[in-house]
């Protein structure tokens, strides 16, 4: 399959205050390359997610450094005729971002055809200290405006939703929480309404690609209920956080189990993100970072790894059996699936400088790669691994722009596969029996003005 896409998205920053994202606006002319499903080779260029059961990886809303603002270019629109300096004066932080995509496929998966999504994220970040004079304690809370098609699951039918905003029409409230520092500023606590993707499992040289993998792993996706607690579904959570010295970083998150329980679209299900459901067992997730060779003056080239792991306390269906042992496929099966208690998963994620521009600190060659594996009984994808290469600033006179290739590969478990042959011999007819999907994405991402950029995508 063969799609094209044009993206919009620009930021304009309210602050400096730590752990904020405020964004007002940005362009990016985009498209991306699906991989093999079912064994089929398509070539794709698209920016959604298989909406029904997956939620793609939203970009985090909060971090340690504010991004580049389109703010200061807009004049009296862009500081509130001086309002927002004194709001943010006074410990309140108001941001908003947008991001438009409009994709076309032109060849193959389930149709040809044209669509556009788009995404406002409004943030609001306070400083309680400055408030209220709670020492340590900062508030975040981010609602979403999406416009969506769910593109992927309507011309593509991938498992690697091809945007990483692309969701339901709606509007949500997304992250609600309160952090709280503590040790000296070297641990905190965040509590409240939570999206896992916004710190686990993320490369950071990843990051510069729009398929929605490359974010929230398609494993992830795929084997959680309701995908998770990720884009475009936060759950109630807890996050603790532990950074004993530069080169250590150690993650700990307890969610809520499936953020939208019953039997439709989890969007759908938790349509406004107001459910704040707690009683859907547990989503335990853990990860510890090393970074090495941060000083400017070390003799090696930065990297980061990570390895993480995470386990889920519901029951799952079993992909192949039902309660009986006999296949579901089967005419003689009641139709119930086997239960199996609780699902797990590991990851190992490496972000590696192999070059820097010299007189500069973070423009260069970059590389990544990340790998994720699951049990099979109870999972449609087994095993995940992508990596790829960035070139940030390497164009003279184009110091922010970035270019970047990116390869991903999905395995269907074996016993996915063994359900497909059953269907296949008590249908008496073909049935395809999915193999894995694969995805390749080139991009380029070109900044317009601090704030506003351009992406065209492959």
């Amino acid at each position: 399959m063969l799609d094209t896409v044009f993206r919009t998205a620009a930021r304009g920053r309210s602050g400096d205050l730590p752990g904020t994202r405020t964004l007002l606006g940005r362009y990016l002319l985009a498209g991306v390359a699906a991989g093999a499903l079912l064994g089929t080779p398509m070539l794709g260029t698209a920016h959604a997610a298989d909406m029904a059961t997956k939620a793609p990886a939203a970009a985090a809303p909060a971090e340690e450094e504010a991004e580049p603002s389109i703010a200061p270019q807009l004049g009296w629109l862009g500081d509130w005729g001086g309002y927002r300096p004194k709001l943010a004066e006074a410990g309140i932080k108001i941001g908003v971002n947008y991001i438009g995509e409009l994709w076309r496929n032109t060849e193959g998966g389930l149709g040809t055809g044209t669509a556009y999504n788009g995404r406002f994220q409004f943030s609001l970040d306070a400083d309680l200290d400055k408030l209220f004079n709670w020492k340590g304690a900062t508030f975040h809370a981010s609602v979403l405006q999406i416009q969506g098609s769910g593109f992927s699951g309507q011309y593509l039918g991938n498992i690697m939703g091809v945007s990483n905003v692309d969701a339901l029409s709606t509007t949500r409230l997304f992250e609600l929480y309160i952090e709280q520092a503590f040790g000296d500023g070297k641990s905190s606590i965040r509590f409240g309404q939570l999206s896992a993707d916004s710190e686990f499992a993320i490369s950071d040289n990843g990051s510069l690609f729009l398929n929605s993998t490359f974010g929230w792993p398609a494993l992830f996706a795929a084997d959680l209920p309701s995908g998770g607690p990720a884009y475009p579904l936060a759950t109630p959570g807890v996050r603790v956080k532990w950074v004993p010295n530069d080169e250590w970083t150690v993650l700990v998150g307890l969610f809520n189990g499936n953020p939208a329980p019953c039997c439709g679209d989890p969007q759908e299900e938790n349509k406004y993100g107001l459910n704040f459901i707690v009683d859907q067992g547990v989503f335990v997730i853990g990860e510890v970072a090393y970074s090495y060779n941060k000083a400017e003056n070390a003799a090696w080239l930065p990297g980061t790894v990570k390895v993480g792991g995470w386990y889920n306390s519901n029951s799952f269906n079993s992909q192949v059996y039902d309660i009986f042992g006999v296949p579901l496929a089967s005419p003689a099966s009641i139709g119930l699936a086997k239960q199996i208690q609780g699902d797990y998963a590991f990851y190992a994620i490496i972000d590696q400088m192999i070059w820097r521009k010299p007189g500069t600190k973070d423009k260069g060659i970059s590389v990544f790669g990340r790998v994720t594996a699951a049990p099979s009984e109870q999972n449609q994808l087994g095993f995940y691994w992508d990596g790829g290469i960035t070139f940030k600033g390497l164009v003279p006179g184009r110091e922010d722009d970035a270019f970047g290739v990116a390869f991903g590969n999905a395995r269907v478990t074996n016993a996915a596969q063994q359900a497909d042959l059953y269907t296949a011999l008590y249908n008496g007819s073909y049935y395809p029996i999915r193999s894995s999907e694969t995805v390749l994405e080139v991009t380029y991402s070109a900044q317009v003005m601090p704030g506003w950029t351009i992406q065209p995508d492959f």
